[in-house]
């Protein structure tokens, strides 16, 4: 077999997107691979190396509708390509059709924040790992709430009756914050005085700010065309709470992902860049539903008289055979994002026609417009929602309209503003210090 020469292209704002309106579209500039294992070239101008943070066009060409938001936009595809690009090197994503990625190889949740309160193994330890453990049944660690999610939130059920895993993961300079100042357990963070500042992305020192990825999974079944989802085999944990008739229980599954939230911190956006993605089968906009499609979290035939309404309790994830979640988009994706989308998916496509990744969608980026003005910044978009992260606060229906209400309707950033440490200080908008434990002696 012949040897196969690894071309790296650095691709950011600027680069992307004069390739993406230019006429030459047809003649990137490679980044190569071998293909199926043989001497066959794999080209394209998408890149494994994450960005340090937005590039946006000079001040006279900015328009927060179009330009910039194109500018943020290309970012966090920047962002999901580098983080689901195959963390086996010498690889283009999608080129097998399916990968393991780099933010796989990240620190969880569970593995920063032991049961132990003890300190955490060092990065090139554990996150390597190749098992995949689910037994999150919520977007938000069971620590932090009595029942499995906050707000108006609860389990997502699939078509199958399933219930979704969810996970957490951190990548090193994030890791490195909290274990250097001891915030891994409570004692930590209650005698740590500063303000929690995690580092931040910055182009012209070129170093990277902490990023955290937040992933919603479903359990294969009937129905489902694997071929369209970035699958795994996970052990599907179901924590034990007898009050529930919950028992502990473990067993293995395939699961295919369909949702990924990435945080970013960024010194231009110090409350974060946040770029939420899913799977393009996920849910329907409201009102346009496409006859006959399949969708991981809507039937046709059930109408849309609970739509978007947490499950009735009492919530089983053992139970199998549950009464589906029933989930419409409430926000359609904005037109220049899905223009955009559409372009990258014909990037993926020309990697290889089966590529997995084609098979998702930005929905959307929000970010502080102005960020030294308040404590959120004015984030825009105002309102915007993962359809598998913040199923049931995408804001309400009335008289056949959306109506969106604030303080409950979903926002990254508000949302996160909210967060504090077990110090009781702000915690630079992440509730994953809250899933710290006490030293156990």
């Amino acid at each position: 077999m012949k040897k196969i020469n690894i071309i790296t292209l650095l691709i950011g704002f600027g680069a992307l997107a004069a390739y993406l309106s230019s006429s030459s579209c047809h003649n990137p500039k490679p980044l190569t691979g071998s293909n199926n294992g043989d001497s066959t070239h794999v080209t394209t101008p998408l890149s494994p190396v994450m960005p340090f943070d937005v590039t946006l066009p000079p001040p006279p060409q900015r328009v927060l509708e179009t330009t910039v938001r194109r500018g943020f936009d290309l970012f966090s595809w920047d962002s999901f390509i580098a983080l689901c690009w195959p963390s086996k090197s010498g690889q283009v994503i999608g080129q097998f059709g399916d990968n393991a990625t780099v933010w796989e190889t990240y620190k969880k949740n569970y593995q920063v924040f032991l049961d132990s309160g003890q300190k955490p193994q060092p990065w090139d330890i554990g996150s390597q790992t190749k098992e995949i453990f689910l037994s999150q049944i919520g977007k938000t660690p069971p620590e932090m709430t009595a029942i499995f999610q906050p707000f108006l939130t609860g389990p997502l059920i699939d078509q199958n009756g399933q219930y979704c895993r969810f996970e957490i993961a951190m990548n090193r300079e994030m890791f490195e914050y909290i274990n250097q100042h001891t915030l891994y357990n409570i004692e930590g963070q209650r005698s740590f005085t500063d303000t929690v500042i995690f580092p931040e992305g910055n182009n012209a020192t070129k170093k990277y700010g902490a990023v955290m990825v937040k992933a919603s999974w479903k359990i294969l079944g009937a129905g489902d065309d694997t071929s369209r989802f970035h699958k795994v085999k996970a052990i599907i944990h179901i924590a034990a709470l007898p009050s529930r008739g919950i028992k502990d229980t473990s067993y293995e599954a395939w699961v295919g992902l369909v949702g990924l939230h990435i945080g970013t911190k960024t010194v231009t956006s110090p409350q974060w860049i946040w770029s939420t993605f899913e799977q393009v089968d996920n849910v329907p906009d409201f009102g346009k539903v496409e006859k006959g499609k399949h969708y991981n979290f809507y039937n046709e035939a059930a109408g849309d008289k609970a739509l978007n309404k947490a499950p009735v309790q009492p919530w089983n994830p053992g139970i199998k055979g549950q009464i589906p979640s029933q989930v419409a988009r409430l926000t359609p994706i904005y037109t220049g994002t899905q223009a955009l989308n559409d372009s990258i998916h014909k990037l993926l496509v020309a990697i290889n026609p089966r590529n997995v990744w084609q098979y998702y969608e930005l929905v959307g980026t929000q970010w502080p417009v102005h960020p030294a003005q308040s404590n959120t910044g004015d984030p825009f978009p105002v309102y915007m929602a993962n359809a598998t992260l913040e199923t049931y606060d995408q804001g309400t229906i009335k008289d056949g309209k959306v109506v969106y209400v604030p303080g409950v309707t979903s926002s990254c950033i508000d949302c996160h503003n909210g967060s504090t440490t077990w110090g009781g200080r702000p915690a630079d908008f992440t509730y994953l210090l809250k899933t710290a434990k006490a030293v156990k002696k």
